[in-house]
């Protein structure tokens, strides 16, 4: 029994301290929902509208209705990380795992643009950097007037103008970066759970006995 105590006790131990190391990294300020709905030049998936914070109100829109080109469109003044076309216009910047999205943008190339194209398709093919890819589109927006950080996980078809908005994720603390594929963790806190649980379980047992 006290071998089963001292083993709880190291768990629980453990998970105290990766909870603290959690909290260090903000992963428990992260809002993350899961989605998984798809866009593109179709009636009814051409204007797919984004309401990052469920407050009724959409914050982003993916916009397909010109039929050749899928775009992000910001509302109000709501921002998405973008790289300039050839033509003077904004790509959207599709961005890997743990890239920083904040105030700065992190690689020299990227701007906070209002509007950004995804990807385009003509009679000669399609054109865009989200061909084919899957990845994350960097955000900020605004709730209650206070600039927020996150990230969309968007997957296009690699020769259409068509693809998946699969979730999304933003910090909850105003102004804070936040990382390209950053979620909570929820391992950490099942653990504490669990080896609660069973301390909870082995002193019961042992007062009946």
């Amino acid at each position: 029994m006290r071998i089963w105590r001292r083993t709880i006790c190291r768990l629980v131990g453990l998970g105290v301290a990766l909870a603290s190391a959690s909290a260090t990294q903000a992963q428990g300020t992260i809002r993350y929902v899961d989605a998984n709905f798809s866009y593109g030049p179709i009636p009814g998936f051409d204007y797919r509208l984004l309401d990052l914070d469920g407050n009724g109100t959409a914050d982003f829109v993916i916009d397909s209705t010109m039929g050749i080109t899928t775009v992000l469109q910001a509302n109000g003044d709501n921002r998405m990380l973008a790289f300039a076309n050839w033509d003077g216009g904004a790509l959207l910047d599709p961005l890997l795992a743990s890239v920083p999205i904040e105030t700065k943008p992190a690689l020299a190339n990227q701007f906070w643009a209002g509007r950004a194209a995804i990807s385009a398709c003509s009679t000669i093919g399609c054109l865009g950097p989200w061909l084919g890819v899957r990845a994350y589109a960097g955000i900020q927006f605004r709730i209650d007037e206070a600039i927020h950080y996150g990230w969309i996980l968007l997957e296009n078809w690699d020769w259409v103008n068509v693809g998946n908005v699969l979730g999304w994720a933003y910090e909850t603390r105003p102004g804070l970066p936040i990382l390209a594929g950053a979620i909570p963790e929820p391992s950490t806190w099942a653990l504490l759970t669990l080896g609660g649980g069973l301390l909870v379980w082995v002193g019961r047992k042992r007062h009946a006995g």
